[in-house]
């Protein structure tokens, strides 16, 4: 295995919610009458490198949930999920080899576990190539729930009823959700380390494309968590950007991912 860093791809695009999206957060605090089911939210205020004024309480979307949900409809998708007995128990195992028995692309792109099972134990970890930043709302969507939900409100309630199938008896539950139409900025690196990886990258906008066709967050099989990305740019830093030889160079620029997956098609 010869790895030598090469350069960066950085993916921008714009996550549209569109149904409202509940990623749960911590109860911070216990109110009698409360809400059980809060999002995710900023614990303090900060201003982000483009300008933007995020505020205390507003929600976001953690990149650990975008890269995780990529990530395990990828492994479904691959065939690269089986189960195993665990103590009288039945567990999901990741299986992060190919057919000869080396690492396999998702295993690459994503990594690896730490400890891995017996018959893994020959692999040798390598850098991990994506890394999913936290997604924060843009300008036009704090501008639209300021003005729509009022001052400090970011967020609805979903009110649902588990009923009783035999008294009919409804047992209300309240869920959090960011509105259906906000939208969030997106910011994918991958960087590559053998030229394999330039072609891995289509990858990564196949786990986009599940992901529309699937839900991010809680709630997914009632209506939550639907989502599109829009405006996606593709920039690349070359190892000689960071040396201070070369500028950024834009790869290309797609409203869709479908655009984006049928310009690697020819690639």
């Amino acid at each position: 295995m010869n790895l030598n860093f090469q350069g960066t791809y950085v993916i921008k695009a714009t996550l549209k919610c569109l149904t409202g999206l509940h990623i749960g957060g911590s109860k911070e605090n216990f109110e009698i009458g409360g809400l059980d089911n809060p999002v995710i939210k900023t614990s303090v205020s900060l201003t982000l490198p483009d300008g933007r004024e995020i505020k205390e309480g507003m929600p976001y979307i953690p990149g650990s949930s975008l890269k995780g949900k990529m990530r395990s409809l990828l492994e479904w998708q691959y065939g690269l999920v089986q189960a195993k007995q665990d103590n009288g128990k039945i567990k999901s195992e990741f299986i992060p080899v190919d057919g000869g028995n080396e690492l396999n692309d998702v295993a690459i792109i994503f990594g690896i576990g730490a400890s891995l099972p017996k018959e893994y134990e020959h692999l040798q970890p390598q850098p991990v190539r994506i890394k999913v930043y936290d997604a924060y709302p843009t300008k036009g969507t704090i501008k639209k729930w300021e003005e729509e939900l009022g001052s400090g409100l970011y967020t609805e309630i979903k009110t649902e009823n588990a009923i009783n199938r035999i008294t009919s008896e409804a047992n209300p539950r309240q869920q959090e959700r960011v509105p259906a139409g906000s939208e969030f900025e997106v910011e994918i690196i991958y960087e590559v380390f053998d030229e394999n990886d330039h072609k891995r990258l289509k990858i990564v906008f196949e786990g986009m494309e599940r992901l529309e066709d699937n839900y991010l967050g809680g709630g997914g099989s009632r209506g939550n968590g639907r989502v599109k990305f829009e405006k996606i740019k593709i920039l690349y830093k070359s190892k000689e950007f960071y040396e201070g030889k070369k500028e950024v160079k834009e790869i290309n620029s797609f409203e869709t991912v479908d655009e984006a997956l049928n310009y690697f098609k020819g690639v």
